[in-house]
């Protein structure tokens, strides 16, 4: 057997003994009532748009994943936390794409921005879906899955499966999947295109497994976390440089949608002001074969437009983000325990302050953004308060692998530089080589990167439906969030079913056992905060001894009364702040 071969299928058992994703059977998550979208405000033809519609990237063959899905694999989805969509003519979860293109030879799977952004989770057996919201996915163990699929098409035995191959009698599961495939293709079943499918299933699996074992950190993001500039630099980066590899182990909370258009900045380190800009980054980073041409002994082309060359689809990244500006911030669930309007009205004279009354403001002067003046169409008209490291006080790995992080673009002939550096001017160059440097929608708004030590204060748009909170994701409810530390969990655990908690406002957790998973039941997920990246300290109302006047190592105020923190947390539960902020969540309306 080739070693590259052998070493391949090695692999493929190891992420089958090891990973917590099992292809045996799993109990489902609890039956639920069909899921019902709380807010979306699309025609059907438009949401099918936000949910498949490609912006270039690629994964593996779209008729591979057509064929795979089945049953069991869509029960695995359901537990890494994808989202089914049962009005998909191929039955593809929500977020894949099919992206087709004259550098794609073969139609090519891949993720679009509903994958990251729509969510769902659970009250008592009601199904919360909400379009613009941040996805609970479990990237990793998604990968996984897909890759022990895939691993299972190839027996160990390789001898004997080419020789069934040459026989024209593939075992299960390779013939009903190459059955589907060659299908779909309109090619007849030979010895030939058997092989050659088995080939290529064999590449497309080492890629995966080489890519996935390059950084193992994304196991530890748990579900509804990504570190996109870490695992986004290494897909991008490592193709000019293999020393470009970076551990991708600051992830952060995937961020709502709902407003971002009208933000002068975004990411949670406000590193980024063009939205298209933004998007291709995030493109290119799940993959766009950006930069396939790199090889050893390979001149840099001549003409910039294949330097650049790339699968990013600018069209449509462009109707994606006009759908997106179009998603409306959630109401609080009619299937919630309602809200009470007096606890309420004083949360928001707490969050708001109320001088006749004698009350501080304690929310509003960080997470109501100032109205821009003068801002034309275009331009952004929010002007989002960025609070520095040393005041919030909350976990700094991810804004020091990004302003740490260096280089290598020997290859693009501009040397060692900084990751900021190298995102502006890779985004900048692929924004020209597409025709999209002068597009009308888009000025006002220049391709500035930055790496300040500094923290978006994210407006409170329909929190309640983002937890967990802080930036990292490690605080799994709103209470919680507004506790001293001492108060906080430093371990939680979270079932894949995301059970809601509409008390605290977060998620249902349980204790942790450091125990393995068990192969029969859906995998927990166990936050552990002291390890690096996931620390809860930081945005802290707490007694100290200058808790009055402080603003810095984290401490925000004194500590608040019991009954504040409940008030403050039933005033969140309201479309108020929504309204206020934005235009277009008026149609943001809390139950009666």
């Amino acid at each position: 057997m080739p070693i590259r071969l052998h070493r391949a299928l090695l692999l493929t058992a190891l992420f089958l003994i090891f990973s917590p994703v099992h292809c045996r059977a799993i109990d489902p998550v609890p039956s639920q009532n069909p899921a019902t979208p709380l807010n979306h405000g699309l025609s059907d033809l438009e949401l099918q748009q936000w949910y498949h519609l490609s912006a270039g990237t690629q994964l593996i063959p779209y008729d591979w994943l057509v064929a795979l899905v089945d049953d069991s694999l869509t029960k695995i989805f359901a537990v890494t936390g994808l989202v089914a969509d049962p009005g998909h003519s191929d039955k593809l979860p929500v977020g894949f794409a099919k992206t087709e293109g004259p550098n794609i030879p073969v139609p090519q799977a891949g993720f679009t921005c509903s994958f990251c952004h729509t969510t769902q989770f659970s009250y008592k057996g009601h199904a919360i879906k909400i379009d613009g919201g941040p996805s609970l996915q479990y990237n990793s163990r998604f990968l996984s899955a897909l890759i022990q699929r895939l691993g299972m098409l190839l027996p160990p035995d390789q001898h004997a499966f080419f020789k069934s191959l040459q026989e024209q009698t593939p075992p299960e599961p390779f013939k009903t999947f190459a059955t589907r495939v060659l299908a779909s293709r309109g090619e007849v079943v030979t010895a030939y295109t058997l092989t050659k499918l088995a080939q290529d299933v064999r590449m497309y699996t080492q890629g995966l497994i080489s890519r996935s074992g390059r950084d193992l950190s994304p196991e530890q993001w748990g579900p509804g976390r990504f570190d996109a500039l870490g695992r986004g630099g290494n897909t991008v980066f490592t193709a000019l440089n293999p020393d470009n590899l970076r551990p991708a182990n600051a992830p952060v909370s995937i961020p709502p949608l709902w407003g971002v258009w009208e933000y002068d900045w975004v990411q949670w380190a406000g590193s980024i002001q063009h939205p298209l800009a933004r998007n291709i980054g995030q493109v290119i980073g799940v993959n766009a074969g950006l930069f396939n041409w790199v090889q050893p002994g390979v001149d840099i082309p001549s003409e910039k437009d294949k330097v650049f060359r790339s699968s990013v689809d600018i069209e449509s990244l462009k109707t994606l983000e006009n759908l997106a500006r179009r998603l409306s911030p959630p109401q609080w669930p009619s299937v919630f325990p309602p809200i009470n309007r007096e606890l309420a009205s004083r949360g928001k004279d707490l969050y708001h302050g109320n001088k006749a009354k004698g009350i501080q403001n304690l929310c509003a002067h960080c997470h109501v953004p100032a109205k821009i003046s003068n801002a034309s169409d275009n331009a952004p008209s929010l002007q989002i308060t960025m609070v520095p490291l040393q005041e919030i006080g909350t976990d700094s790995l991810y804004l020091e692998n990004f302003s740490r992080r260096t280089v290598d673009t020997s290859f693009l002939g501009r040397g060692r530089i900084s990751a900021r550096e190298a995102s502006e001017y890779v985004t900048t160059e692929l924004l020209a080589v597409n025709n999209a440097s002068n597009e009308p929608e888009y000025q006002g708004r220049p391709n500035i990167w930055r790496d300040k030590a500094q923290y978006i204060a994210r407006p409170h748009v329909a929190v309640w439906a983002t937890a967990p909170y802080l930036h990292n994701g490690s605080i799994p409810n709103l209470y919680e969030l507004l506790s001293p530390i001492r108060e906080r969990s430093t371990c939680f655990a979270l079932n894949p079913n995301m059970e809601f908690d509409p008390v605290k406002v977060g998620f249902v957790t349980e204790d942790c056992t450091g125990l393995p998973p068990s192969p029969t039941q859906p995998a927990r997920f166990e936050f552990k905060t002291m390890l690096p990246g996931n620390s809860n300290r930081g945005h802290e109302f707490a007694d100290t001894t200058d808790c009055d006047n402080a603003r810095s190592n984290g401490i925000l105020g004194c500590a608040l009364p019991v009954d504040d923190r409940w008030a403050i947390i039933e005033y969140l539960k309201t479309c108020d702040i929504a309204r206020q902020i934005l235009p277009m969540a008026l149609a943001c309306r809390d139950p009666d």
